[in-house]
């Protein structure tokens, strides 16, 4: 019996407009009277995503921050916290490599500096509260940071994942559509939150179901038995997962699959 169900947001839940579907209230009153806790999991932080789901989150988990954060029924669970003095090493490496427009992502909200119309457009596309400093150096001793979210004006995969690479040997490195370039700590991913929760709430990966469309999502695949690539999905995730949805998000592919797997009337 599944008592987890896990789905990103961007380009799997929501459509191409980043719109919740009309049926999920519908959704997640099944869900609850049948047991089973459905959880976003983005690079969002949940300071956005509670706005995004309003009343529907205190029946909800949350996997935040592509992992870094984990919250369930709205309370913090845990955030892969980063030390201060690793957050500044990082700023310095970002600056001097350029071209990369760094967010510090927090748990009151995300801290930048750069003012561009089109990247502070790009921010509060996914981060509802941007913090503007004159420096976000000097935002390091204002919150606990668990990831860095930037804006890579050339590429992320050939400019900023190459240009950070000295960061690897303790930090994951994740493109995340569009130019974002996210950094975290080596192995706080969505897939090791999961696994975080299912433990919590001693569920088993037999009993969990997960859905993504992108390669941020890779690490859910392996996480769980129940895996669903959408059909609009990056190759390596289609490639990863154990089965394909019929739709896309634009579809609903994410609804009408676990409707049709799980016999539910919406």
């Amino acid at each position: 019996m599944i008592k987890i169900i896990v789905a990103d947001l961007d380009g799997t839940l929501l459509d191409s407009k980043k719109r919740v579907p009309e049926n999920f209230p519908a959704l997640i009153r099944e869900l609850t009277k049948k047991g089973i806790l459905f959880v976003p999991a983005s690079g969002r932080a949940f300071y956005t995503l509670s706005k995004l789901f309003g009343p529907l989150s205190e029946q909800m988990g949350f996997i935040c921050e592509n992992g870094c954060a984990l919250y369930y029924k709205c309370d913090l669970i845990r955030i892969a916290e980063i030390e201060k003095p690793e957050l500044k090493r990082i700023l310095d490496m970002v600056f001097a490599l350029g071209d990369l427009y760094p967010g510090l992502c927090g748990l009151k909200g995300i801290y930048i500096q750069h003012r561009t119309p089109k990247f502070l457009e790009q921010v509060r596309r996914y981060f509802s509260q941007p913090i503007m400093m004159d420096s976000v150096y000097d935002a390091v001793d204002l919150d606990a940071f668990c990831k860095f979210s930037c804006i890579d004006q050339i590429d992320a995969e050939t400019h900023g994942l190459p240009g950070l690479a000295a960061l690897t040997d303790k930090y994951d490195l994740l493109p995340s559509g569009e130019n974002w370039l996210d950094i975290a700590q080596k192995g706080e991913n969505k897939g090791s939150a999961l696994r975080l929760l299912m433990e919590k709430l001693g569920v088993s990966p037999d009993e969990t179901m997960a859905f993504g469309d992108f390669v941020n999502d890779m690490s859910l695949m392996s996480a769980c038995t129940h895996t669903y690539a959408m059909k609009n999905g990056h190759p390596d995730i289609i490639a990863a997962a154990r089965h394909i949805t019929e739709k896309t998000n634009d579809e609903n592919g994410v609804i009408y699959t676990i409707a049709k797997e799980l016999n539910l009337s919406l």
